[in-house]
């Protein structure tokens, strides 16, 4: 019985996080669907390349803290929390200040670099942000640690709408150009700042705390790995843009920035599945549970993950040109190649590699199949560009064949680590009932569509959703894919507190 309610616990509180991750991306999409519109490519694309630039150097500057935070807290009893708490945070500060100093008095030679002169003067307006917002970081980490996922979702939706309002009425109102979207991103930082250092203390509000055993030695020694893994992620996630960049124009940048994106709900689910797994694997080494736990456990993630992941997947890359067209405009149609490409890269997205290694202390093996991948995608794109292959539909081919072998490999390391085979790692019986429903959802309602007269944007969108939403819920069901088992403790949640609003006498 605790066994039970111990996973329904993970599955809640992954639903909250997911719930804030969507926010996230409703944030990101909304954002970039106005800031299309009103600006034009040059300038947006230098909005974009100050948010890559941004986010890409967070990468390195970040040291892999943030993955700490679940690591160490989960490990030690909650009245050493905030003293924990306390020396990441130093850490983070300390590497914050170095991080701005790079964005001030680097702006110019980053701007160089990418052949765009508009970027040094945004990147000195946007050098505060690492300041107020890398100490903050880890927020959500110490919140879903304590069992907190709910503060999460909160959190992350003020702090995001936040963000809409202070990035676009800049732009819709004053200027629509790229300083005056940067000024107001730096406004809502302020605001996620103070928010965040209140909250991150919130679960040691009741406790008599005390001086944590574990030293910043133990702390940079299990970041050290994930440092190095971190270099090689910024290497991967950096090289394709640089490159699309660099030899391209500002405007292919945007080009490229709209289309070739992973589909930010895979991402987002499987964020909240490894912030949740992460101290769960984490005790369960400790503790010296047997692999049977550690592949049981993956499986059901995995089984879960995909159940969600891949008939959106498959749905997007078939309706690409739609989504595509409704978000950012019809000028940016072609960037709809770029995002089929991707979506290959999603229906893999649903193991949390990373999280397993760092608990199994595979941190080694996981750096190297980073380094082997950021090595191939850079000699491949140096190659594309040396040959003249102007194409950035190839930078994307490139880039997708490079982490669609590095998540091989890391599949591989993971059964050696639990003395099993790749093989019995993947619900297959399961994930080809999926994946097969999934696609032929997506057959019947291109088919229904096409029936029903030629409809694009929004309303032909909107028609395809919804009789492939009805097509696969059939087909799921007859291929006895059992979502209500999958959702069944967000379920259950939900009717404890109506059973609680109704107890006190609110029903």
């Amino acid at each position: 019985m605790a066994k039970e309610n111990t996973g329904n616990s993970r599955t809640v509180q992954a639903s909250w996080l997911t719930l804030a991750g969507f926010m996230s991306l409703s944030v990101g999409i909304i954002t970039a669907a106005i800031l299309s519109r009103f600006m034009t490519k040059s300038e947006y694309g230098t909005y974009r390349q100050v948010i890559y630039i941004y986010s890409t150097l967070l990468i390195i500057f970040s040291l892999g803290l943030p993955k700490a935070y679940s690591y160490f807290l989960a490990r030690i009893p909650r009245d050493e929390g905030l003293d924990m708490v306390k020396k990441i945070s130093m850490l983070f500060i300390g590497m914050a200040a170095v991080f701005s100093a790079v964005l001030l008095f680097g702006a110019d030679t980053i701007a160089g670099l990418l052949g765009n002169p508009l970027l040094a003067e945004n990147l000195r307006y946007f050098a505060v942000t690492p300041i107020l917002l890398m100490p903050v970081m880890g927020v959500e980490n110490v919140l879903t640690v304590y069992k907190m996922s709910r503060v999460v979702a909160v959190y992350a939706t003020v702090s995001r709408l936040f963000m809409i309002i202070c990035t676009v009425l800049p732009v819709v109102m004053i200027k629509a150009d790229a300083t005056h979207a940067v000024i107001g991103f730096v406004v809502s930082s302020v605001i996620t700042c103070i928010s965040g250092y209140i909250l991150i203390r919130l679960p040691f509000r009741n406790t008599v705390q005390r001086k944590t055993k574990t030293g910043l030695k133990e702390i940079i020694r299990f970041s050290k790995p994930v440092f190095t893994t971190t270099v090689y992620g910024f290497v991967i996630s950096s090289t394709s843009l640089f490159f699309v960049g660099r030899y391209f124009g500002a405007e292919e940048f945007a080009m490229f920035a709209n289309g070739y994106k992973e589909l930010p709900f895979a991402g987002m689910i499987i964020s909240a599945a490894t912030a949740v797994l992460l101290p769960e694997f984490s005790k369960m080494q400790k503790t010296g549970a047997m692999n049977r736990e550690f592949i049981s456990l993956w499986k059901s993630v995995v089984y879960k993950s995909l159940s969600v992941i891949c008939p959106l997947s498959l749905f997007c890359c078939v309706f690409a040109k739609d989504i595509i067209c409704t978000i950012y405009g019809t000028e940016y149609s072609d960037a709809s190649v770029l995002f089929q490409i991707i979506t290959m890269i999603n229906l893999t997205y649903v193991m949390p590699y990373n999280t397993i290694m760092l608990a199994l202390d595979r941190g080694k093996e996981l750096a190297r199949a980073y380094m082997l991948a950021a090595a191939l995608i850079v000699g491949l794109n140096i190659m594309s560009v040396s040959l003249s292959f102007h194409s950035i539909a190839l930078i994307a081919v490139i880039h997708t064949s490079c982490i669609l072998l590095c998540r091989a490999m890391l599949m591989a390391v993971i059964s050696r680590s639990l003395n099993t085979t790749v093989a019995k790692l993947v619900p297959w019986k399961k994930s080809i009932r999926i994946l097969t429903a999934s696609a032929a959802a997506c057959l019947i309602a291109v088919f229904t569509r096409y029936l029903l007269g030629n409809m694009h944007g929004i309303a032909g969108l909107t028609t395809g959703f919804c009789i492939f939403i009805m097509t696969y819920c059939f087909i799921a069901g007859m291929a006895k894919i059992d979502y209500k088992e999958i959702f069944r403790p967000i379920i259950s949640r939900i009717g404890i507190y109506k059973n609680n609003i109704s107890d006190a006498g609110y029903a």
